[in-house]
């Protein structure tokens, strides 16, 4: 189990180390839009069972990049003291900036009736801003500006997600078919509600990728290189920290 503020601790060390003067310059795929820098990261979004957030694990370790999925994202949400502290390690001027893009971003409807949706467009904002991180789900992909990341779409046949399921939480094939389809289910729902978005799109990612027939280390390679063609990024000489 993560230990959430040491992750955002490391997290913000890095962002930290990154900005130093020798280092801003030589970040390949950051950017400006606005007034705000971002990237560079990969945007994971996944059916249940397609292998999105081994993936991310996989392409996180090669590059060097921390990754933050569902869980770690509830995480921050919830726990006060890690949250400020991954919010405070911007500068006034980056805070101000993050706080008028939620403004923009939410729907009438949702302000004063959403309190998590404020934070999850905080910490994914925030994370973009920092950069070199894999979010893997929350939307991340109609968050932040797509021309600083590599968004990808995991998919796979619903009878090799079903094997996949049974098998990783030992579930019956009908368990894990049904909440296969509950998963992707209220993962479209929230994008679609949330977001404006349907998920299944092809033309709202980059990259879709069929697993059913490709293991995780090849699947990563194709992502890396993805990376590497859109926005220039190195993968970490072995044994580089």
């Amino acid at each position: 189990m993560i230990n959430v503020e040491d992750y955002i601790k490391k997290q913000i060390a890095l962002f930290q180390a990154n900005e130093l003067p020798e280092y801003r310059k030589r970040r390949p795929g950051r950017g400006k839009e606005g007034n705000l820098s971002y990237g560079p990261y990969l945007l994971i979004s996944r059916e249940k069972g397609a292998g999105g957030n081994a993936v991310g694990r996989l392409v996180g370790k090669r590059l060097g990049w921390q990754v933050f999925d569902n869980e770690i994202v509830d995480e921050i949400a919830k726990t006060a003291n890690v949250h400020r502290q991954l919010i405070e390690s911007l500068d006034e001027h980056d805070r101000a900036m993050i706080e008028d893009l939620i403004s923009q971003m939410l729907n009438p409807e949702d302000v004063g009736t959403s309190g998590y949706l404020v934070l999850l467009k905080q910490i994914v904002l925030t994370l973009g801003h920092q950069g070199d991180v894999v979010i893997v789900g929350r939307g991340a992909r109609y968050i932040l500006p797509s021309q600083f990341g590599l968004s990808v779409r995991m998919i796979a046949p619903i009878e090799v997600r079903v094997r996949r399921v049974a098998d990783k939480t030992r579930l019956s094939l009908n368990a894990a078919r049904i909440e296969i389809e509950r998963v992707d289910r209220e993962r479209a729902k929230l994008a679609h509600r949330q977001f404006g978005h349907n998920v299944a799109d092809p033309l709202n990612h980059d990259l879709t990728i069929n697993t059913a027939e490709l293991n995780i280390e090849t699947v990563a390679e194709v992502v890396i290189t993805a990376l590497q063609q859109k926005l220039g990024i190195q993968i970490k000489e072995s044994g580089q920290k």
